[in-house]
């Protein structure tokens, strides 16, 4: 929804600037705003799909369970990551609560949630995702993938 809300605002900002004989400048910082909770939101969403870049040479080599055993560990690290993004996201909410946009008279900690909201959906994907691989791992499935494709889905079966 973020994500046709900027579209919408853009189009609204380009109607207004052609129509109108004055510029709406609210309109521009509110699809920033709205692009931050694309970008951060999305992380998890992309995490699931399998479409952060990874750069899988020298695990490709490594036997299967190793491989498992390195999913889980990467997922760990993601955890971290997302642990990290939440503490000093709120942090950074708090710098500027209270503080109103002099052009969208939005507050500024409204928009600056975004970061421990993508944060905390981005733990809750991970540890998930940490799960499944650790059961895979303990279940000792003997298949070549570890993950799916990118653009896939994983799946309970």
């Amino acid at each position: 929804f973020a994500l046709l809300g900027v579209l919408c605002m853009l189009l609204l900002q380009i109607l207004i600037r052609y129509v109108l004989p004055f510029p709406a400048p609210w309109v521009e910082e509110v699809a920033v705003y709205l692009s931050g909770y694309v970008a951060l939101v999305g992380m998890s969403v992309c995490l699931r799909a399998n479409y952060h870049l990874e750069v899988d040479l020298l695990v490709a080599m490594l036997p299967t369970r190793l491989r498992k055993l390195h999913r889980v560990f990467l997922m760990a690290v993601v955890a971290i990551f997302a642990l990290y993004l939440m503490k000093y996201g709120m942090k950074f909410v708090e710098l500027g609560w209270g503080q109103v946009s002099p052009s969208s008279y939005l507050y500024v900690s409204h928009a600056r949630l975004s970061v421990p909201i993508g944060g905390l959906l981005l733990f809750l994907q991970s540890l998930t995702m940490m799960g499944r691989a650790f059961i895979d791992f303990l279940e000792n499935k003997d298949d070549t993938s570890v993950m799916p494709e990118a653009g896939g889905q994983l799946s309970d079966t």
